[in-house]
């Protein structure tokens, strides 16, 4: 079979020639080849189409980078906010009490509001007394 048949008469007359000279006439889905003028209309067409996307897509990435800055201080103060609820409070810096009892051998350390934050065993140099403890463990010299 050839490739084109009546390639020899004018496009605008082949459709006619082949409707009268086939066995059937059955619609089908082809490709219709483009000639060189509609080859260059597309990639014109492409090449536009192309350079408005790209103009679109930096739009967004300059809208995405804007909106990623004001979310990302957002998301910190969410799992800073997060972490104090999980530990019941926050986390501070600040003087702290520390009290040695030496009838239970134990250290205590309390907050400025007089909450108990840490208790451990005493160390050895802790069984030391000094002065504040030597008050605290006497009497008051009414108890004679």
């Amino acid at each position: 079979m050839k490739d084109i048949m009546l390639a020899d008469t004018p496009v605008e007359q082949r459709a006619q020639i082949l409707r009268d000279s086939c066995d059937q006439i059955v619609e089908r889905s082809y490709t219709r080849k483009f000639d060189q003028e509609e080859i260059n209309e597309r990639r014109a067409d492409l090449a536009n189409v192309a350079i408005q996307k790209a103009d679109l897509e930096q739009s967004l990435a300059e809208i995405r980078a804007d909106y990623k800055g004001k979310i990302k201080p957002l998301e910190e103060r969410i799992v800073k906010l997060r972490d104090e609820l999980k530990a019941g409070g926050d986390w501070i810096k600040g003087d702290c009490f520390k009290f040695v009892d030496e009838e239970e051998k134990m250290v205590g350390f309390y907050s400025p509001e007089g909450y108990l934050l840490e208790q451990r065993p005493m160390t050895q140099d802790e069984r030391q007394r000094n002065v504040f403890r030597a008050i605290r463990a006497d009497k008051t010299g009414t108890d004679d």
